[in-house]
């Protein structure tokens, strides 16, 4: 802890590229232990527990979620974006956060009866009971975490992440080998949300108090309601396709989904997540003193499409073998289930920056429009896919995302006052000259006989190959991928992104229990824009 303590009282000293920096480098090092611990969660849990009964919670979770949007409110984000936020204020948010949470529980198991009518399914009535308790528990545990994420305590979060998603697993794993079946994956997530809400109290200064007269709260809700319109857009995008599956097909079917799509989440979650931690900070702080915004958004643009997309690619291309790995091969099924979802997952990946670009301009309100404009496409493409049960909504799901980054990026460039045609080039060079030949070339390697191991270990050779084969032919690709390498390398000996001279002025990250001006940061897990 005191390691901890030592973080918050330096960073005031640091310069914004050296906070962001220092936080990359925790918070990647954090994220690779954190994709270990998922990866073998999903290996392990996946031998222990039915396609079913991952379904059953599957189903709750995907109506329930909704709520978590609504217990957070937006206020989380706006807190940590706040120019000013004082001690009164921040125990008043915690106050409405932890009133919400209640509520959201309440509201959960009040929901049960039509939950269960919704899907005609009996058994999920105790799920719905236990896993509203999460609501609560998160609401508590909101404020603590915008403290810290204010403060830029890159270490504390990681080490928050790292505990409660350890903890969570070992309940869930415990709990399947004593033959809990179901509730093995409801202890993972109780388990989970409350070490995480005791990791973050105790890491974090903040101590609240009564509730302050005195202390309005309307700027927060005014950032918040566009933020929590945007979610709840973008949360029944995201979970219309569990939704209609359940409906339909039932659990089974519901299941091979889920797996098919939890696997995506694992490197959408675990890159996506660490990289808008640190370029929500900088984005938004570069924006605010009119200093290099521009330079900072092409940099940042570059790790999701030569990293994150190229690492989706990858993964369609070796579905089959991954998924006889991870799963085992009672889940075949779920192979071109989850190819098909990595397809859209490259463009999951590449359209981040929107959402990066909304943020960090405080453009709330524009990104709000562009959601309830674009998230329909989205869904109808799921439901016209539902016809062909769970592959056909993974098809769908990836056409409707690749409409949306073409979108999203147009009017998030626009609202941010930056040219959208150099990022569009960008992400084409990315995509069409090293996702598409290196995925396409993993996909060739897959196809050798032999046991998937040695398929996924020669489909990662072929791409490797393919990835140098492009970076020799291509100087544009090569020009990109250099720049990814000078950037990780500065931040592995512990500088800062190179600044633009523009910027070179820019005031130092200050500690928030000193300094009423802080630079934005983010949740730790945004939604798409």
């Amino acid at each position: 802890m005191s390691a901890l303590r030592r973080e918050r009282r330096g960073s005031g000293e640091r310069s914004l590229g050296d906070a962001a920096a220092s936080g990359t480098r925790v918070t990647l090092a954090s994220q690779a232990v954190r994709v270990v611990v998922q990866v073998g969660s999903v290996a392990v849990l996946a031998r222990l527990l039915t396609p079913a009964e991952f379904g059953l919670v599957a189903m709750v979770t995907a109506v329930l979620g909704i709520a978590e949007i609504l217990r957070d409110s937006g206020l989380m984000t706006a807190a940590v974006q706040a120019k000013t936020l004082s001690r009164d204020e921040q125990t008043n948010l915690f106050w409405v956060n932890t009133g919400l949470g209640a509520l959201c529980a309440a509201a959960g198991v009040a929901a049960t009866p039509l939950v269960v009518a919704a899907y005609g399914e009996e058994r999920l009535a105790p799920l719905v009971v236990a896993l509203s308790v999460v609501f609560f528990i998160s609401g508590v545990s909101t404020q603590f975490r915008a403290d810290l994420s204010r403060s830029l305590r890159f270490g504390a979060l990681s080490v928050t992440d790292v505990t409660a998603q350890l903890a969570g697993v070992a309940a869930a794993v415990g709990t399947a080998l004593a033959g809990g079946g179901v509730w093995a994956l409801v202890a993972q997530q109780l388990v989970q949300a409350l070490t995480a809400c005791v990791a973050n109290a105790v890491s974090s200064d903040f101590r609240p108090g009564l509730p302050r007269r005195g202390a309005p709260l309307g700027r927060f809700f005014r950032v918040g309601g566009s933020l929590l319109g945007a979610r709840s857009i973008s949360y029944v995008t995201q979970n219309i396709d569990n939704i209609a599956l359940g409906v339909v097909a039932g659990p089974v079917q519901l299941g091979l989904y889920s797996r098919g799509y939890q696997l995506l989440m694992v490197p959408l979650a675990q890159i996506n997540t660490p990289l808008s931690r640190i370029a929500l900070p900088v984005l938004g702080r570069a924006h605010r003193e009119g200093a290099g915004y521009e330079h900072y958004v092409a940099r940042a643009q570059l790790a999701g499409c030569y990293v994150t997309a190229t690492v989706f690619a990858v993964a369609a291309g070796l579905a089959a073998p991954l998924v006889a790995v991870l799963f085992g091969p009672a889940w075949s099924a779920a192979a071109p289930v989850f190819a098909a979802l990595a397809v859209g997952g490259v463009f999951r990946a590449v359209q981040q920056l929107a959402y990066w670009l909304y943020v960090s301009s405080g453009s709330t309100g524009a990104q709000l429009r562009m959601s309830l404009a674009t998230q329909p496409v989205i869904i109808a493409a799921i439901l016209v896919g539902l016809h062909w049960g769970a592959l056909g909504v993974a098809v769908g799901h990836s056409a409707g995302y690749l409409v949306f980054w073409v979108v999203s990026l147009h009017l998030g460039a626009r609202a941010a006052g930056v040219p959208a045609a150099p990022l569009f080039r960008t992400a084409g060079r990315a995509l069409l000259l090293v996702a598409l030949p290196v995925g396409s070339a993993a996909w060739l390697g897959g196809l050798v006989p032999g046991s998937p191991l040695l398929q996924i270990a020669a489909g990662l050779l072929a791409a490797a190959a393919a990835a140098g084969v492009v970076a020799l032919c291509a100087p544009a690709v090569r020009r990109d991928l250099d720049q990814v390498r000078r950037t990780a390398l500065r931040v592995a000996r512990g500088g800062g992104p190179r600044r633009p001279a523009a910027a070179a002025t820019a005031p130092a990250v200050v500690d928030p229990q000193t300094s009423p001006t802080l630079p934005p940061t983010t949740p730790p897990a945004p939604p798409t824009a």
